[in-house]
């Protein structure tokens, strides 16, 4: 009887243990601008990093991290917009230039 007992036992943990483990996986967060109005011959900085040229439309969106960040828009070396903006996980954010 006891031997039928610890083989039961065996039997089970071999089972349980070594069964198919399922793993949840999820998506990097991101979250998107995208530049509206007169947006020619500007150039933008996020979080005071390198500057970049856009284009302007919800088509064009620039992929960023989700959170609080600061937007700089300069035209012909000046800023024209000087934003913080925080944007949640999914969301696209209009910067208007003007």
């Amino acid at each position: 009887m006891r031997f039928f007992n610890v083989l039961i036992i065996v039997f089970t943990l071999l089972h349980y243990g070594c069964g198919y483990k399922e793993g949840v996986s999820t998506n990097a967060q991101a979250s998107y601008l995208y530049f509206s109005g007169k947006t020619d011959g500007v150039n933008v900085s996020i979080d005071g990093g390198e500057m970049f040229s856009v284009k302007s439309g919800i088509d064009n969106q620039y992929k960023i991290k989700p959170g609080k960040h600061s937007i700089q828009v300069y035209q012909s070396g000046e800023i024209v917009v000087d934003r913080q903006v925080y944007v949640g996980n999914g969301v696209s954010k209009e910067i208007e230039v003007q």
